[in-house]
């Protein structure tokens, strides 16, 4: 098996292996740039070991932009970024930092979930009997970063008629819902 463990390149030992679907394994680095697409300048360019995820990166990648745009008195407000740099605390990042992220939300996010009608006032859920599932705690998931944890008090769904449709068996004997919001946290 290949690792970065035990495969190195004598000449080039920062070099990782990088793993993407459809493409042979080999050892490379992780190359990001920003480009201003207005004016198609390149405003930044970063080399990163190869070995994790495209959206662990963005944090970094979106501050350095936003320093040296600074330092030319320009204010970064737009990041647009492909799938891979999707995840909850990459938009709760941009947020939080006033910029608008352009980035396709990870294949598994729903917006709305059957028969779980969402309240963002209250931020929960209602399940089909009318029990709420209101935000519990975050999860680490390694793709997709930051989830909120959604879930009904276990009273509320040990007796109830409709758990056997409603609850996954993956899921625990709470209905329990995960999602990474795509306007952050």
């Amino acid at each position: 098996m290949l690792s970065n463990k035990t495969h190195y390149s004598p000449t080039d030992p920062d070099a990782r292996i990088s793993i993407k679907p459809g493409k042979a394994r080999k050892l490379n680095y992780h190359c990001s740039l920003a480009v201003d697409t207005a004016e198609g300048v390149i405003s930044h360019v970063q080399a990163d070991f190869a070995d994790g995820q495209d959206s662990q990166y963005l944090p970094d990648i979106a501050l350095k932009l936003q320093q040296r745009l600074a330092a030319n008195e320009l204010r970064l407000e737009e990041v647009l970024a492909d799938t891979g740099y999707s995840n909850g605390s990459n938009y709760a990042l941009l947020e939080g930092w006033k910029i608008t992220g352009w980035i396709p939300v990870f294949g598994q996010y729903k917006p709305q979930i059957e028969g779980f009608p969402y309240d963002p006032e209250g931020d929960y859920f209602t399940c089909l009997a009318g029990k709420r599932l209101p935000f519990k705690t975050f999860a680490t998931h390694a793709e997709t970063g930051l989830l909120k944890v959604y879930r009904a008090d276990y009273q509320d769904c040990k007796q109830c008629p409709l758990k056997p449709t409603c609850v996954p068996k993956r899921w625990s004997a709470t209905a329990a819902m995960s999602t990474n919001y795509p306007n952050g946290l």
